[in-house]
C-alpha cells in the first residue's frame, strides 16, 4: 500500500490489515527496542527526533500531511487497526461462542487495562462509545431536582454540556457557566472565579480536564479543596487530555471522568469510557448501569468487541513508546517549541496559558487582523491539517507523538507567510 496516496484501494488496505500481529507485532517491537537504545533512559529523555519518525511510520498518514489536529481525531496506529481486524475475522468464524466467550472476557480485560492507565478500580469502568455517552450517562444518572445548578464554564465542548442542557430544559435545573479569560490565566483567578459561582444550591462542577478551546489545564487537585467539603461532585470531560497527559484519578480527587477513545488515546473511533468512583455510583441511577459495569450485561446489549479490544491495543502500544509520562513529556516540549516560535510573528495572539501547571499539548491562537478560517484553508493547501475555532476567529494546534519540530518549525514559517 502506498500512504502517499488518499484513496486507498480496499484489497490492498484490508491485505495490509490482515498480515497479522506477527508482521506488525515485529515492527513494534522492534521501534521499542531501537527506541530504548537511542535514548538510553526512555522513562526520563524527550523521544528523539530520529525515533518519532520511526513512530510515524506505524500510521497511515499520507508522508507529506503534517497533521495538528488530534484533538478533533487521532490517527490510529496499523497495529492497532490489525487488532481490530483480526478479532471481527475471529468473532465471524464462530460469533455466538467467541461474542460472548474468549473475546467477551478480553474486552472485560480492557477495562482492567484502563483502570491501571488512570488508577483507578476495574469495578469503576465502564466501556462507552465516546466522552458525550459518559457525560449523558453522569447527568441522566444523578437525581438532581428543580432548582439544583451545575457549574461550568463557557470553554466547555457541547458534547459534554448536552446531557445538562437537557436536565436545565427540561428538568429545572441551573446551568451556571464561568467565563475564563482567554490569557494571562493562572490558577488562583480560575479556582477564584469558580468559588464565586458555588451556591447553597450547587450539587455538580462539570469541567474539561483540558480546554477544547485554550489547551488550559483544570486544576482539579486545587478545585477538590473547595468543592469536596461542600459535597460538590467533581465530573470531568477528559476528552482532550487522556493519551496526552498523565491521567491519575484519585491524586485529581474526581468523581466521574468520561473520555474517547478516538482522539488522543489514537484508538478506534466509536470508542471511550467512563470512570465513576466507587464513593458515588450509589448516586447515579441509570439503565446502562443497573446490571454492572461489565462491557456486556442485558443492559448494555451487544457491543462493538473488535473495537473495544483495537482500544486496549491502543493503550498497550503507548508502553513501546516509553509510556504516557513520556508521550506527555514529548507533546509538551513540542507545544513549548511552537509557543516560543510563535512569538516570531507579529499580529499573533497566543491565547493558551502561560503559567505552566496549566499549560497541555494544545496551543492556541488569535490572528488579529486576519480571518483564521481563511488561513486555516490556506494551510490545508500546504498539507499542513490544523483545527479552526471559526465563531472564535482561533487556530488550534494539537502536538502529538508522531509530530516533529521540524514539522512545527514548517508549520510557523508558512503561518507567518499568511498572517
Amino acid at each position: 500500500m502506498n500512504n502517499s496516496k488518499p484513496n486507498v484501494n480496499r484489497r490492498s488496505f484490508i491485505e495490509k490489515l490482515s498480515l497479522g500481529t506477527m508482521g506488525i507485532g515485529l515492527i513494534s517491537n522492534k521501534l521499542s527496542a531501537s527506541s530504548v537504545s537511542k535514548t538510553n533512559d526512555y522513562n526520563s529523555l524527550t523521544i528523539k527526533t530520529e525515533v518519532n519518525k520511526d513512530i510515524r511510520k506505524e500510521f497511515l498518514l499520507q508522508p507529506e500531511l503534517s497533521y495538528f489536529n488530534t484533538g478533533s481525531l487521532g490517527p490510529t496506529p496499523k497495529v492497532v487497526l490489525d487488532k481490530v481486524w483480526q478479532t471481527i475475522q475471529s468473532l465471524e468464524l464462530d460469533p455466538v461462542s467467541n461474542n460472548w466467550g474468549p473475546l467477551g472476557n478480553q474486552a472485560n480485560d480492557v477495562r482492567e487495562q484502563i483502570a491501571k492507565y488512570i488508577n483507578a478500580d476495574k469495578e469503576e469502568i465502564l466501556l462507552t462509545r465516546n466522552t458525550t455517552e459518559g457525560m449523558n450517562l453522569i447527568a441522566s444518572g444523578l437525581a438532581l431536582k428543580e432548582g439544583d445548578e451545575i457549574i461550568t464554564s463557557t470553554h466547555e465542548h457541547y458534547g459534554g454540556q448536552a446531557g445538562w442542557e437537557f436536565l436545565e430544559k427540561y428538568k429545572g435545573i441551573k446551568i451556571r457557566r464561568v467565563e475564563f479569560p482567554e490569557k494571562d490565566t493562572s490558577t488562583d483567578q480560575i479556582i477564584e472565579l469558580i468559588k464565586q459561582q458555588i451556591t447553597p444550591r450547587t450539587r455538580v462542577c462539570s469541567l474539561m480536564d483540558v480546554s477544547t478551546i485554550t489547551g488550559m489545564r483544570m486544576p482539579f487537585a486545587k478545585l477538590k479543596e473547595i468543592t469536596n467539603p461542600k459535597g460538590i461532585l467533581l465530573v470531568c470531560d477528559g476528552a482532550q487530555s487522556a493519551g496526552m497527559l498523565t491521567i491519575d484519578v484519585k491524586k485529581i480527587g474526581i468523581h466521574a471522568f468520561a473520555t474517547s477513545g478516538h482522539k488522543w488515546l489514537l484508538g478506534p473511533k466509536e470508542t471511550g469510557f467512563l470512570y465513576i468512583s466507587k464513593s458515588i455510583q450509589d448516586q447515579i441511577k441509570t439503565i446502562q448501569l443497573e446490571s454492572g459495569f461489565k462491557a456486556y450485561n442485558h443492559n448494555t446489549g451487544t457491543r462493538n468487541i473488535a473495537n473495544i479490544l483495537g482500544l486496549g491495543e491502543a493503550i498497550k502500544i503507548q508502553e513501546s513508546w516509553g509510556g504516557i509520562s513520556s508521550i506527555q513529556q514529548h507533546n509538551i516540549e513540542l507545544a513549548d517549541h511552537l509557543r516560543h516560535a510563535l512569538k516570531s510573528i507579529n499580529g499573533v495572539q497566543l491565547i493558551s496559558p502561560t503559567e505552566e501547571s496549566l499549560q497541555s499539548a494544545i496551543i492556541s491562537i488569535l490572528p488579529k487582523d486576519k480571518n483564521a478560517k481563511e488561513i486555516y484553508k490556506q494551510l490545508k493547501k500546504q498539507n499542513i491539517t490544523v483545527k479552526v475555532l471559526g465563531k472564535r476567529n482561533i487556530l488550534r494546534f494539537s502536538n502529538h507523538i508522531f509530530n516533529t519540530k521540524k514539522e512545527i518549525d514548517l508549520l510557523v514559517q508558512e503561518l507567518s507567510k499568511l498572517i
